[in-house]
């Protein structure tokens, strides 16, 4: 046979053998997949909660699961509103509004994320956008529904005050970076107000007035931008998502029915001279990162406020001033393990291993409890006597129910202060220190400035509870 014959027949044959080839793998691959089963997926609702517009979501996801013994082809999956809607969606690590051809191994699953950005409307009420993910899966059609509420807001990113204001209730107020209200100018916050802060954001109030003018009903709110859920968390259980209300040297300002949480720290006071001060009344600041309230050389006066759980003080007191309490609960049952007591106050400062006394013009507590889930929960950090010609620490509490591992009998820094009595506090680690009509707070507290409480249940000139809550 001539090599020309044999050169085609040996083409013939591999033709043959390729076409043979190519019919066992198409019988092969209509054997592998499955061309009955749908889908299943970990969710059928995707749901971000009140967003505000302008501002991207978190990234939420959900499970595609193929539960057959076999491949299966997803024919298409599409974003129902495509390039206009407000939603994104990614699948599989490929971001895009519309994929074809999307295979699944057996008994496997895929990812896929969703995000969202809401356009603004321009309006007061809260607004709800919808769309939703469809699959073509052996021509049978399922579909995730997609569901967000957005809410027009005032944005203040990076702002400086330098004017007096009066900031508006009818739409949230949201802080990128910061507001500083500048020297000599008054911000006016009235009742009804909710503020949010992104990450590290704060509001700063330098040698310059804050007054927020909440009320029983119509309180203020401070908290973190996030409202939708964590992966493992409910967005209001997560601290330290904002960085909170500082004051440098402020003028006289007062803060009224306000709630403060989730912030590194809710409120601190940094004063360096002056008789100006702060007035706290009827504000509970929750689950702060670090301290609920800080002060270092700053004048509070606070009545019938709770300072709460937080990952280490409720109230850090130090370096001087005037600080007063009336009525005000100090508890903290932090989940985490906390290292610190939840009171403390420190009456001086080193400066390159020099220590220099800066006493407290008065430091008063009085009607009050300081309690919480650690052996010891308070701490006088001062200088001995020795070190200040004698005098000793300026502190004094009244009529307190205090968790201590040392006594407090002392005349000359307490009087009528009770020890390591429970006060069966409804329940702490969920932010609630009412103490149940419970004996060792009932009638204990001695002469007070007579406003509501944090209930707004009335207190008489003597014999209340003590703490925040009054029995009516």
């Amino acid at each position: 046979m001539s090599r020309q014959i044999m050169r085609k027949t040996s083409i013939s044959i591999i033709l043959v053998i390729g076409m043979l080839i190519a019919l066992v793998n198409c019988r092969r691959d209509k054997n592998i997949f499955d061309t009955s089963s749908s889908l299943s997926f970990s969710t059928d609702t995707i749901l971000f909660d009140t967003l505000f517009t302008t501002i991207g979501s978190t990234t939420k996801r959900f499970k595609i699961y193929n539960n057959s013994n076999k491949k299966i082809n997803i024919s298409s999956i599409n974003l129902g509103q495509g390039t206009q809607s407000m939603f994104r969606i990614n699948v599989n690590g490929f971001p895009g509004t519309v994929f074809e051809n999307v295979e699944i191994p057996q008994k496997d699953s895929i990812f896929v994320f969703v995000e969202v950005t809401i356009d603004p409307n321009n309006g007061t009420n809260p607004m709800i956008v919808e769309d939703q993910i469809n699959f073509l899966t052996n021509g049978k059609e399922q579909s995730i529904v997609l569901n967000a509420f957005g809410q027009d807001a005032y944005f203040h990113v990076s702002e400086i005050i330098t004017t007096d204001t009066n900031w508006p209730n009818d739409k949230p107020h949201v802080i990128y970076n910061y507001v500083a209200v500048d020297s000599a100018q008054t911000l006016t916050i009235p009742g009804g107000t909710s503020i949010h802060s992104f990450n590290n954001s704060f509001l700063y109030i330098y040698k310059s007035s804050l007054i927020v003018q909440g009320s029983l009903g119509n309180e203020v709110t401070f908290e973190q931008s996030r409202t939708e859920e964590f992966i493992l968390a409910q967005a209001d259980s997560v601290a330290g998502q904002w960085r909170g209300i500082y004051m440098f040297a402020p003028q006289n300002s007062s803060i009224n029915y306000t709630k403060i949480k989730n912030a590194t720290i809710g409120i601190q006071i940094d004063t360096l001279e002056g008789v100006d001060s702060v007035i706290l009344e009827n504000v509970r600041i929750d689950n702060s990162s670090f301290a609920a309230l800080v002060t270092q050389g700053g004048n509070i006066y606070a009545n019938s406020c709770l300072f709460g759980n937080s990952g280490s003080y409720s109230a850090f007191l130090s370096i001087g001033g005037s600080v007063y309490f009336d009525h005000c609960t100090f508890g903290n049952h932090w989940l985490n393990q906390r290292n610190t007591v939840l009171f403390a106050l420190k009456d001086y400062y080193s400066v390159n291993n020099t220590i220099f006394s800066r006493p407290f013009s008065k430091a008063i507590i009085k009607n009050s409890i300081i309690y919480g889930n650690n052996d010891n929960e308070i701490a006088f950090d001062t200088l001995s006597r020795s070190l200040t010609g004698g005098v000793a620490p300026n502190f004094f509490l009244s009529n307190c129910l205090i968790k201590s591992e040392d006594p407090v009998s002392s005349s000359t820094f307490y009087n009528s202060c009770w020890r390591n009595i429970d006060p069966n506090f409804a329940d702490p680690v969920n932010w609630d220190f009412h103490t149940n009509n419970s004996s060792s707070t009932n009638q204990k507290g001695t002469d007070t400035n007579p406003i509501s409480d944090l209930d707004g249940n009335s207190r008489s000139a003597s014999g209340n509870d003590l703490g925040v809550y009054n029995t009516p």
